[in-house]
């Protein structure tokens, strides 16, 4: 089979396109022929050897390693002790590595069965970036209804899809950010009631304003940098702040001594960790379809690309200019 590989950590060149021999399933695994992977940011990370940094301190890689944690395609193989009605069937997948690539294994609790009406590029968001959203305002913390929340980096697969999840849960204004024009009307078309800039100086003023003074109660954040503590400046009293990445750097270190003064919750999110947790990823995998499939919901494809431009997907990424999420496509050549 085809497959991109992380070769050697840094730039682009990194990455290869390679031959190697198509996994077989054990336990109750699935081996899907893949039909679309969803590309995040995560994997440029990856690539460029973020998580083998002792301070980042969430696991590393062994190279050479196949990135990808979202896939759709077909199963074709079940294990010794798995479901052999799955076979055939149309699934989308939450995988722990591998998604960049014609096949790949998944658990089969961490799957879900997909109707013919679905696209398949749109259905490749869900399972990590949608699965993310999911977390971060259905689980690390439940907004209530009429509650305000600010979802940064809007125009991104998670940001888009956190809007949109906001508003489904009752949200009574939805603030959101985003780095360019573009993206955010494109915020403001998925139902965002004020949209800024947040790499404007006196944004927070902006969210403050828009807030008639109150701040936000929950806020969604995956920037970092100076953005982390400037997001404090317009975080309501109580308010929870899901913190789930740092695209710019993690910043300045915290005095934890400052949550106190508004009695504010910092919620850390990684995702991996849920994986030990599948009941909880199988009820979002079944929210994020359902709500899809019903129309309210909606994902945004920047675009599809054959596999082996994986290291373009990744320079669009690195350079912020995918609105939404981009796919790989391994049937096209």
């Amino acid at each position: 089979m085809k497959a991109i590989q992380i070769t050697a950590f840094g730039g682009i060149d990194g990455l290869k396109y390679v031959e190697l021999p198509v996994p077989t399933p054990v336990d109750d695994q699935v081996l899907i022929e893949v039909k679309a992977s969803g590309v995040n940011f995560v994997d440029v990370r990856q690539r460029q050897g973020t998580y083998q940094r002792p301070e980042t301190k969430v696991g590393s890689l062994r190279l050479p390693h196949i990135p990808g944690f979202q896939v759709v395609g077909v199963v074709k193989a079940v294990g010794p002790q798995g479901d052999r009605s799955l076979l055939e069937k149309r699934v989308l997948a939450m995988v722990p590595d591998g998604g960049y690539a014609q096949y790949t294994l998944a658990r089969a609790n961490l799957t879900f069965p997909l109707s013919p009406s679905v696209d398949d590029a749109h259905m490749a968001v869900l399972p990590n970036q949608g699965i993310t959203a999911y977390l971060a305002l259905c689980v690390s913390t439940r907004v209530r209804p009429g509650e305000r929340v600010l979802v940064h980096a809007a125009g991104g697969g998670v940001g888009s899809l956190g809007v949109q999840i906001a508003k489904i849960l009752g949200a009574s204004q939805v603030i959101a950010t985003a780095g360019t024009e573009e993206k955010r009307a494109f915020a403001r078309s998925l139902g965002a009631d004020v949209v800024t800039d947040y790499k404007k100086p006196g944004w927070t003023k902006e969210v403050l304003e828009a807030t008639q003074g109150q701040g936000v109660d929950v806020l969604l954040e995956s920037i970092g940098g100076e953005v982390f503590h400037q997001n404090f400046e317009c975080l309501a009293p109580f308010g929870r702040y899901v913190l789930y990445g740092s695209t710019s750097g993690p910043g300045a270190p915290l005095e934890p001594r400052q949550l106190m003064q508004k009695a504010h919750a910092l919620i850390g999110l990684y995702v991996p960790v849920y994986l030990g947790r599948p009941d909880i990823v199988h009820d979002g995998l079944h929210f994020l379809v359902n709500h899809v499939t019903q129309g309210h919901l909606k994902t945004q494809v920047d675009r599809v690309l054959p596999l082996k431009e994986a290291g373009l997907a990744h320079e669009l990424l690195e350079q912020r200019r995918a609105v939404g999420t981009i796919i790989l496509n391994p049937t096209l050549d």
